[in-house]
C-alpha cells in the first residue's frame, strides 16, 4: 500500500488559527495581500465562509458558519455545479428562463443559480424583504422549470448564509478600523465565487454594495497559492510570515454579531 507518509517531499503549509487554515494562507498568497500597501479583503465563499482583511503589516481573520446552501445544500433540488444544474436565472413578468452548465438538462440548481433565484423572486415582489414567498407558491415553491421548484425554506437557508457572511464582512471592515472607501479589493474565492453574479449576491444584502465595483473572483486561491510556492520553494517565507501578522477575531464571542446577523436577514 502507499501512504502520504511515503513522500518524502511533502510540504505541509501553516494555518493561522483552528477554523483559519493553511488554504487561507494559502489565498492570501495568491491574491498578493501580504506584498501590498493597500488593504484588501478575501472572502472564501462555502460551507464555512473565512474571510481575511488586510495587507503587509497587519491582517485580522475570522470564520462564519455559512451553512452548504451557497453549494447546493440544504436546498430542495440543490446540486453542486455539474452539467445540468440551472447556473443563472431571470424572472420577467413572472416567467423564468433559465440556463444551466454545459447546456444540459436541468436537473437540480447550484450555488450560483440559488443566489440568482432569491434575487429575481425579491426583485419581482413573488418573496418579501422578510423573506416570505408569496401565497401562491408557499406549499409547494416557486416553479423553475416543470420539475424543479424553488421553496420557502430555501430561502430562509440562504437567508440563514447570506447574513452570516455579510455580518462577518461588517465586523472584520470595522474591527480594522477603516471604512468601505479605503478597501482597494475584495477577493470572491472558491468554486462558488468564481461564477456568482456580484449584482445579485449584492441585491440580496450577501456582500456590501459600496465595493460592488471592486470586486475580484479569484477561483480555487487556496490551490493557486500552493502551486506558487510548488513552483518557487522561495516563496515559502511568505507562508510563515502571515501568520505572524494575522489576528484571529471570534465572531461567537463578538458582541455585535448577533445584532448584525439579525438585521442583515432582511432583503
Amino acid at each position: 500500500d502507499i501512504s502520504m507518509h511515503s513522500y518524502k517531499n511533502m510540504t505541509i503549509l501553516p494555518g493561522i488559527s483552528t477554523y483559519v487554515g493553511a488554504d487561507i494562507v494559502s489565498g492570501i498568497v495568491a491574491c498578493g495581500i501580504d506584498q501590498k500597501e493597500e488593504v484588501s479583503l478575501l472572502v472564501d465563499l462555502g460551507t464555512n465562509g473565512e474571510m481575511v482583511i488586510g495587507n503587509k503589516d497587519r491582517l485580522l481573520v475570522t470564520s462564519t458558519a455559512a451553512g452548504p446552501a451557497f453549494e447546493g445544500g440544504n436546498i430542495r433540488y440543490g446540486i453542486a455545479g455539474v452539467p445540468g444544474a440551472i447556473d443563472t436565472v431571470t424572472i420577467f413578468n413572472n416567467h423564468p428562463a433559465i440556463s444551466t452548465i454545459s447546456n444540459k438538462k436541468p436537473i437540480g440548481i447550484c450555488g450560483t443559480g440559488v443566489i440568482e433565484t432569491v434575487y429575481e423572486l425579491v426583485k419581482g415582489k413573488i418573496v418579501d424583504n422578510t423573506g416570505l414567498i408569496a401565497d401562491k407558491y408557499f406549499d409547494n415553491g416557486y416553479p423553475l422549470t416543470e420539475n424543479i421548484s424553488f421553496t420557502n425554506k430555501d430561502i430562509r437557508e440562504v437567508q440563514l448564509a447570506k447574513s452570516a457572511i455579510r455580518a462577518g464582512i461588517e465586523i472584520l471592515v470595522t474591527s480594522y478600523g477603516i471604512d468601505y472607501s479605503q478597501i482597494a479589493h475584495l477577493y470572491l474565492a472558491g468554486g462558488f465565487g468564481q461564477k456568482i453574479n456580484y449584482t445579485k449576491a449584492v441585491g440580496i444584502g450577501m456582500l456590501p454594495k459600496e465595493l460592488n465595483d471592486r470586486i475580484i473572483s479569484v477561483g480555487n486561491s487556496s490551490l493557486a497559492g500552493a502551486g506558487m510556492l510548488a513552483m518557487n520553494s522561495e516563496l515559502s517565507h511568505r507562508f510563515t510570515h502571515i501568520p505572524e501578522i494575522s489576528e484571529e477575531i471570534s465572531l461567537a464571542n463578538h458582541k455585535a454579531f448577533n445584532d448584525l446577523y439579525l438585521e442583515y436577514m432582511s432583503f
